[in-house]
């Protein structure tokens, strides 16, 4: 009997390790090609349970009309889909026209529910959820900031903020940071967990001809989408291949072990004009407080590749 109860107890724990994580991604999905590339990586992977997607940012209508059509793609329109804040907490709306919206049709237009605040759909599904989140933001940090003003609880019930954004070693002014300083400020000071994935790494990790190759030669729906959409990025130069920063984080999320960690603090210089959106990092054995964030020190560049690669080349997984 006892034996019995040992190997049910083995069990339970393997298929609770084997559970996929839930998490609720936020883009701005539309302007450089990474965004739909870590879409479709999440989609792709069965470690991960993607709760829902939200757009930020200039004319988050445009992104949450290009998120839903990448949906559909991959047999996945029942995940819902918010359309986040326009402008950052301080700055304007810019114009965000991209080749890649050129694969959009007139049937490409999203649902009334999609319509809803990208911050109010983050709060809802954090809150309505029985298991911890996971948010994986690679966008400016506003519909994050707005959801923390929204409902504060929220905290208490994210297991992790898992980022693409900042440049940390030495410290630069990186564009989703810079985007929304005031957004980042409040979300590296929030107290909850955070790994941040900066340019320090995510520039390392650039795709090669012979992944793309790989990718051109998947005949399947999903990955035809994504070579169209890369070669629209392309804009007719043919041998310039995506930079994965925003892939990368994604890959975080699903395989920790991919990226060399390092324990600190994050701090968004919101004050100088000057140095505006810098992200100051202090070491943890120089910060007095408690330590929540980390930050990403180096990456394992070709299992990352790899794994990339390999998920984006299969066809849609769907629900």
């Amino acid at each position: 009997m006892f034996r019995k109860l040992v190997l049910l107890f083995a069990f339970s724990l393997v298929a609770f390790a084997q559970k996929p994580v839930p998490i609720v991604f936020d883009t701005d999905i539309g302007d450089d090609i990474d965004d739909a590339l870590a879409l479709a990586l999440a989609l792709q992977s069965p470690e991960l349970d993607v709760r829902a997607i939200t757009t930020v940012i200039d004319d988050v209508e445009l992104r949450t009309r290009l998120a839903w059509k990448q949906l559909g793609i991959y047999g996945r329109r029942d995940i819902p889909l918010g359309t986040g804040a326009s402008e950052p907490l301080l700055d304007a709306v810019r114009n965000n026209r991209s080749r890649q919206y050129e694969v959009l049709t007139a049937a490409d237009e999203f649902p009334a529910a999609a319509r809803k605040s990208g911050a109010q759909l983050i709060v809802d599904t954090v809150m309505g959820s029985a298991e911890k989140i996971t948010l994986v933001p690679v966008g400016p940090l506003t519909n994050i900031a707005l959801a923390l003003r929204l409902e504060p609880r929220i905290k208490t019930k994210i297991d992790r903020i898992v980022l693409m954004g900042g440049a940390f070693f030495p410290p630069r002014a990186e564009y989703n940071i810079l985007r929304d300083r005031v957004a980042a400020e409040i979300v590296f000071q929030s107290g909850i967990p955070i790994v941040a994935v900066g340019l320090d790494v995510t520039e390392k990790c650039k795709l090669q001809g012979a992944d793309f190759d790989k990718l051109r030669a998947a005949k399947n729906p999903a990955s035809q989408f994504i070579v169209r959409l890369i070669e629209l990025w392309q804009n007719g130069r043919a041998t310039q291949y995506p930079t994965l920063h925003d892939p990368l984080a994604m890959a975080t999320a699903i395989r920790a072990s991919l990226i060399e960690p390092r324990a600190g603090e994050v701090h968004v210089e919101t004050a100088s004009p000057l140095t505006f959106g810098m992200t100051v990092f202090t070491p943890a054995d120089r910060v007095k407080g408690p330590v929540t964030t980390s930050v990403a020190r180096n990456v394992n560049v070709r299992e990352f590749l790899d794994l990339f690669v390999e998920r984006l080349a299969k066809p849609p997984r769907g629900r």
